[in-house]
Formats: C-alpha cells, sequence, structure tokens
C-alpha cells in the first residue's frame, strides 16, 4: 500500500469515527485535515522523523535539567539533524550555554540560533 493509500484509509478511519460522534465532527475532521496535510508533505523517512523527535526530546530534557538556562523559554526543532533553537534568552552566556547543551546531542548536525538576548 503506497503512502497516499494508507493516508486516505487513516482519513476514511477517523470520517467513520466522525459519524460515530455526532457534534465533534468540525473538530476531528479538521484535525484529520492537518495531520493528513502534515504526512503527505513531509519528505522525512519515519526514520529520520523518529531520530528528530529524539533530538528535540534529548535537548529539551537537557535545556530543562540545566540550572542556568530557562528551558521552557526555548522552543526547539529538528528537521534531519538540523536544529533550531528560538525564544529569549537572559544573557549571552545563556545563549550560549543552551547552544552548548544542543550542539551535545548525539545525532545534531547543526545549530540554528534564532535566540533573542532581552535584558530586564
Amino acid at each position: 500500500m503506497n503512502a497516499l493509500a494508507k493516508v486516505v484509509s487513516k482519513l476514511l478511519s477517523v470520517v467513520i469515527i466522525v459519524v460515530a460522534l455526532p457534534g465533534c465532527e468540525i473538530l476531528l475532521l479538521g484535525s484529520a485535515a492537518v495531520a493528513t496535510y502534515e504526512v503527505v508533505k513531509d519528505e522525512r523517512s519515519a526514520k529520520e522523523v523518529a531520530t528528530d523527535t529524539r533530538i528535540v526530546a534529548d535537548i529539551k530534557q537537557k535545556l530543562l535539567r540545566d540550572n542556568s538556562v530557562a528551558g521552557w523559554d526555548i522552543n526547539v526543532d529538528s528537521h534531519v539533524g538540523q536544529v533550531t533553537l528560538t525564544g529569549n534568552v537572559p544573557s549571552q552566556t545563556v545563549k550560549e550555554r543552551a547552544i552548548l547543551l544542543a550542539q551535545s546531542v548525539k545525532g545534531v548536525a547543526k545549530i540554528v540560533s534564532n535566540l533573542v538576548i532581552i535584558s530586564g
């Protein structure tokens, strides 16, 4: 079964569930459409998606465990090992520490820092 056929099959399953749950049609159908779009447009393999998910989880864990970095204020994304850090940090030192922590995770090929220093 090709990828498009799998997506259509999953979408039909959701539609069947929607019919069985009156009142939830728009929410479920909207979510299914978004999920279907995401699956179809992502050119990564399942292994690459799993690796990127692990990378994000490992980096977030390190950021949250580090006392000098406010991990909740930093968003982490990964696409085929290229990690993007986005958010606000209080100093250059914290910015550098967040980048260093991200670089220490296995599978990270490149770091793109969109971290903004906000003194306050």
